[in-house]
């Protein structure tokens, strides 16, 4: 045996074909969010950029931002509560896409089926003015108090949070994921203190909500897969395949057998979509095209695939030409 057994129990509830499903938080909702959309779900994944500290996560999914959080830095206006891709070089152009996010987010959680939050690290910047932030955006550092979230603080803007999209959406389901991507800027010590702090408090918050659930996405990397081999060249970010086992054991705990079964059968006419022949005129490519529309047609039923069918007709016409 050359690793130890890991179960993760399936969930009893399932994300169907025609769920919608919301992420925020670090990079690694990024990675989440690329293979849901990839497989055709409808998905809002990081709209301010991705943010890691739970705090600042909270708060812009319960829509609780103060006024004036815009702030200029090396000539390039940015907001507290966003990632750096949220700027301009007009304040007003900032705001204005600040608030556009805020209200898209806010739009769709309103009718999202499930909210998939990935908290990344319990270290909060808090600026002397400006309290709280989500990216320091090249501020000195002289601006701001680096500490860690107590357990109490992250419950306390939980609570804030679930309160509001409860009076919003009662019916959404709440994921939560601890990033397996080492936050080392600080050093070995404080990362794995600020991922004791984050796993400590999210299992005490899915005990006190049966909404909430728990995905081990840290887990998987640091104790199942456990090499240095299932990381990038940085030896911090997970790699293609680490990123891309836990995704499997993702869409294994959570999707219900016809979206696994659909999900299967999608990614094997991918690698169709991917192929590319010596010759495309050839009678042999041209029975395989068709073959291949044949079967987008049919998943068509279950998934939007409008455009690969326009593709696939458009080489069946350049290969009749």
């Amino acid at each position: 045996m050359f690793k130890l057994e890991f179960n993760i129990p399936k969930s009893p509830e399932k994300i169907t074909l025609s769920d919608s499903i919301c992420l925020m938080g670090s990079c690694f909702s990024d990675e989440i969010g690329k293979n849901l959309s990839e497989n055709k779900f409808n998905v809002l994944s990081n709209p301010f950029g991705t943010i890691y500290n739970p705090q600042s996560i909270f708060r812009l999914i319960a829509d609780d931002i103060s006024e004036n959080r815009i702030i200029q830095s090396q000539d390039v206006f940015y907001h507290w509560d966003a990632h750096g891709t949220i700027s301009s070089l007009e304040a007003d152009e900032t705001d204005a896409l600040f608030q556009q996010k805020r209200l898209g987010l806010q739009t769709y959680l309103q009718t999202t089926n499930w909210l998939v939050i990935t908290v990344g690290t319990a270290l909060s910047y808090e600026h002397k003015e400006f309290g709280v932030v989500a990216n320091c955006h090249k501020v000195t550092p002289s601006s701001f108090t680096k500490r860690l979230l107590n357990r109490s603080e992250i419950i306390d803007e939980f609570h804030k949070m679930h309160e509001h999209l409860h009076s919003i959406n009662p019916k959404m389901k709440i994921i939560f994921t601890v990033s397996p991507v080492r936050h080392i800027k600080d050093g070995l010590i404080e990362n794995n203190r600020s991922k004791a702090i984050l796993l400590d408090t999210l299992h005490s918050i899915c005990e006190m909500h049966d909404d909430v659930k728990y995905f081990p996405s840290y887990e998987i990397l640091v104790d199942e897969l456990r090499d240095y081999r299932f990381y990038e060249s940085d030896l911090i970010h997970p790699s293609k395949v680490a990123i891309e086992y836990i995704w499997k054991r993702f869409y294994q705990t959570y999707f219900n057998n016809e979206s696994i079964d659909t999900l299967t059968e999608w990614n094997k006419i991918k690698a169709s979509l991917n192929h590319k022949p010596f010759q495309p005129q050839s009678p042999a490519h041209q029975t395989f095209l068709k073959s291949t529309m044949e079967r987008l047609i049919e998943l068509n039923k279950k998934i939007d695939v409008n455009d690969e069918i326009v593709q696939i007709k458009d080489q069946i016409k350049k290969g009749g030409s």
